[in-house]
């Protein structure tokens, strides 16, 4: 259980807010910025020595003495199998997000959010479907690529491919590979698993992809 009574906010917005990982090992700085739903969002990653469970209270921490708002553990929002934890800026208007994976060789990986909220703008579509009663659906965009992820409750993996296997096929999709379709200038990935609460987790990345084999849309 996270414990989110600590510092004070005495130095609190001060300068930009920078990540203070305990024992890092590496970092790993994602170029370029994604969309998320219209938000643009920054990523980092660093591998860190520390157990994950010392590295989570570090960064709530950090983030009381900043002043940031924490909501308390259990309405934190868990919708990966890995812990996470978000923080908010509710001066700048900026959410933090922290996700730990740890690793085989006892290492932890984290992943590092920020989403600069108050630069939101309208989405652009992906223009991929979404399987009907999906949900909690979020469109993504960085350099060459457009993701859309979302959740199925109620269905199987087999459902969903076979769905989207029709879907894609008709819009001029061959399958080149298992769940890999392409068409004369495109190319679809179809990603699935099962979540920790049972719906289907679905993620999709549409992307360019030059001409081969003179293939065409429906061969």
């Amino acid at each position: 259980m996270l414990a989110l009574a600590g510092a004070s906010p005495v130095w609190a917005q001060r300068a930009n807010f920078t990540w203070d990982i305990p024992k890092t090992v590496s970092v790993v700085d994602v170029p370029g910025q994604v969309d998320a739903n219209g938000v643009p969002v920054k990523l980092l990653a660093v591998r860190s020595k520390e157990k994950a469970q010392v590295i989570l209270q570090s960064v709530v921490d950090r983030w009381l003495s900043w002043g940031f708002v924490v909501p308390e553990a259990y309405k934190q929002p868990q919708l990966l199998r890995e812990p996470m934890v978000t923080g908010l800026d509710t001066r700048n208007f900026i959410s933090y997000t922290a996700i730990l994976q740890v690793n085989p060789d006892g290492t932890t990986t984290v992943f590092l959010g920020e989403a600069n909220l108050g630069a939101a703008k309208a989405p652009q579509p992906a223009g991929l479907p979404v399987f009907p009663g999906g949900s909690r659906v979020l469109t993504a965009e960085t350099e060459g690529a457009r993701t859309v992820s979302y959740s199925v409750p109620g269905k199987t993996t087999a459902e969903v491919e076979a769905y989207y296997r029709e879907a894609l096929t008709k819009a001029g999709f061959k399958e080149i590979q298992p769940r890999v379709f392409k068409s004369a200038t495109e190319e679809v990935s179809l990603n699935l698993g099962v979540t920790k609460e049972g719906p289907v987790a679905v993620r999709l990345v549409r992307r360019a992809a030059a001409p081969d084999d003179g293939l065409t849309p429906g061969e």
